[in-house]
C-alpha cells in the first residue's frame, strides 16, 4: 500500500483528533513543490473523472477520496491516471505531411482545372515528377550541408515542412543529373526547363501555404526565399525572305493537292498573323472574317483572351480558296448525313451553326488537326526546303512576324496588342534578333520631319 503523507490536514496524524481540510489560503506549501505536483495533477484527474456513488447519506471527504486515489493508483500499479481510450485521437503535426498527398489534393483544386489543358498538363507532369522524389528520397544533415539519398522503400521520405530553398535546389540537381532532353540534337536539358519546374513547385507551395490544412506545414517566407535557376537566354533566329520563299515551295511537294493548299494556308497564317501553334489548330472557320475590306482573324489566346489580328490579301485568298475547294464540300457532305435527323425549317440554321463551329484546319483524314500534327508539317517542310541554321517550328513563324512587322514600321506598343502579350517585357524578347544596324536604318530623323 502506498503511503502518501496527508499534508493539507489541521491535526498530525496519530493524534485521535478529528481532522479537518484546511482553508485553500492555508494549503500546506509543500503541496505546490516539483517532487509531488505530478501526484497532485493525477488526483485532480481522477476527481474529474472517478464517478462516486450519488447517495444522500454519502459523507465523502476530501480525505476519503484521496483514499480512493491510493487504492486506485496501487491496483494500476503505481501507475497515475491513463488517458481516457473514448478521446478522439488526432494527428501530431510533427508527424508530417506527404509531398504526394498534398499535390493531390492540389491538382483537383477547382482553380486549377480553370488553366488550359496544355498548362495543366505541365502542371501533373512536373508535380508527378517532384512527388516522386520526394517520395523515394530521404534529406541528410552534415554539419551545414543537405543532401538527398535515394531509397525507394525509404521510412523517412521527404515530408512538405521540409520544402525549402536548399530541398529544391537539391531536386534540381536530381533532375540535371537523371533527366535528358526529348528534342533530338542536344545534349543537355534547357535551362527554361529547370525553371518551368520551379516555378509550377512554387506555385504548389504558394497554395499550400494558403490553405488551411497545409499552412501549418509550409510558410509564405520558405515559398519567397525559393529562387529560380538561371535562365541562359537564347536568341531565335527568324526565318529570311529566301527561307520563306523555298518552304512555300516545298508545299507543291506534298502527295495531295489538299495537303498543298492547306499547308499554303497554314504559311500564310502563321506568317501573316503570328498565331501561336494552339489558336491556329483551335481556329473556327466562324472566326475567320474574309472581307476584302476588313480581312482578319479572331483568336482565344491565353488566359482565355480573345484577340483579332488583321490578314494580308494574299493570306485572305489562300484560306479562302482552301475553305472553298476543300472544307465547304466536307462539311456539306457531313450535314448530309444528318439531313434524316432533323427537319427541313431546321437544317438551315443547323446548317449556318455546323459551318461556323467547324475548325478550319484538318489532317488527311478529316479530324481536327492537332498541335504535334502542325509540328510535324512544319517540319516536314523545313526539311523539304533545307533549312539551316534556323530551328523550323510554328513559334519561329510567330517571332519571324514579330521581327518583320518593326523592320516594316511598325512599333512595339501595336506589336504587344497583336501579339496578346501581358506586357512589353515579353514582346521585347521577341526582338532581341532585330540587329542594332537595322533598329538605326529604319529610324527616321525626327528634326527632318518636324
Amino acid at each position: 500500500m502506498l503511503s502518501v503523507p496527508d499534508w493539507n490536514r489541521t491535526s498530525a496524524p496519530g493524534s485521535g483528533d478529528v481532522s479537518k481540510p484546511r482553508p485553500a489560503s492555508q494549503a500546506d506549501p509543500r503541496l505546490f513543490q516539483p517532487s509531488t505536483q505530478p501526484i497532485m495533477f493525477s488526483y485532480i484527474s481522477f476527481l474529474s473523472s472517478y464517478d462516486r456513488p450519488q447517495s444522500t447519506t454519502s459523507t465523502s471527504t476530501p480525505a476519503t477520496s484521496f483514499s480512493f486515489f491510493l487504492i486506485y493508483i496501487t491496483n494500476n500499479g503505481g501507475h497515475p491516471m491513463p488517458k481516457d481510450p473514448r478521446r478522439i485521437k488526432r494527428q501530431e503535426e510533427f508527424a508530417g505531411m506527404p509531398v504526394a498527398e498534398a499535390i493531390h489534393n492540389y491538382l483537383h483544386d477547382p482553380r486549377l482545372k480553370r488553366l488550359s489543358p496544355r498548362t495543366r498538363e505541365e502542371y501533373v507532369y512536373e508535380l508527378g515528377v517532384f512527388g516522386q522524389w520526394c517520395t523515394h528520397h530521404t534529406l541528410e544533415q552534415h554539419g551545414r550541408q543537405w543532401t538527398a539519398t535515394a531509397d525507394h522503400n525509404s521510412p523517412h521520405p521527404v515530408m512538405l515542412h521540409q520544402l525549402n530553398d536548399r530541398t529544391i535546389d537539391l531536386f534540381v540537381e536530381h533532375i540535371r543529373a537523371t533527366h535528358r532532353p526529348w528534342k533530338a540534337g542536344r545534349q543537355e536539358m534547357s535551362s527554361y526547363t529547370f525553371a518551368g519546374y520551379v516555378r509550377v513547385i512554387k506555385s504548389f507551395l504558394s497554395w499550400c501555404a494558403r490553405d488551411d490544412e497545409y499552412s501549418a506545414h509550409i510558410t509564405p517566407l520558405a515559398v519567397q526565399r525559393i529562387e529560380k535557376p538561371r535562365v541562359i537566354e537564347t536568341i531565335i533566329e527568324t526565318f529570311t525572305v529566301e527561307q520563306i520563299t523555298a518552304l512555300f515551295d516545298a508545299c507543291d511537294k506534298e502527295t495531295s493537292e489538299h495537303l498543298q493548299i492547306r499547308n499554303r494556308a497554314i504559311l500564310s497564317v502563321l506568317l501573316d498573323a503570328g498565331l501561336r501553334a494552339t489558336e491556329l489548330v483551335t481556329l473556327t472557320i466562324g472566326n475567320v472574317s474574309l472581307d476584302p475590306k476588313d480581312a482578319y482573324v479572331r483568336v482565344l489566346g491565353k488566359g482565355s483572351k480573345w484577340g483579332e489580328v488583321g490578314l494580308g490579301e494574299q493570306s485572305r485568298r489562300a484560306i479562302h480558296k482552301y475553305i472553298r475547294l476543300y472544307r465547304e464540300p466536307t462539311l456539306s457532305h457531313e450535314l448530309e448525313q444528318k439531313r434524316q435527323q432533323v427537319s427541313p425549317r431546321e437544317l438551315a440554321q443547323v446548317s449556318r451553326q455546323y459551318m461556323a463551329q467547324a475548325v478550319l484546319f484538318v489532317n488527311r483524314c478529316g479530324d481536327p488537326l492537332t498541335r504535334s500534327g502542325l509540328g510535324r508539317i512544319i517540319d516536314r517542310l523545313g526539311e523539304r526546303a533545307n533549312i539551316q541554321g534556323v530551328r523550323c517550328s510554328p513559334h519561329t513563324f510567330r517571332h519571324t512576324f514579330a521581327v518583320n512587322f518593326i523592320r516594316q514600321g511598325g512599333n512595339i506598343y501595336k506589336l504587344s496588342r497583336l501579339l496578346r502579350h501581358s506586357s512589353i517585357q515579353v514582346t521585347e524578347e521577341y526582338l532581341k534578333s532585330l540587329k542594332q544596324s537595322e533598329a538605326r536604318r529604319d529610324a527616321k530623323s525626327v528634326l527632318d520631319n518636324l
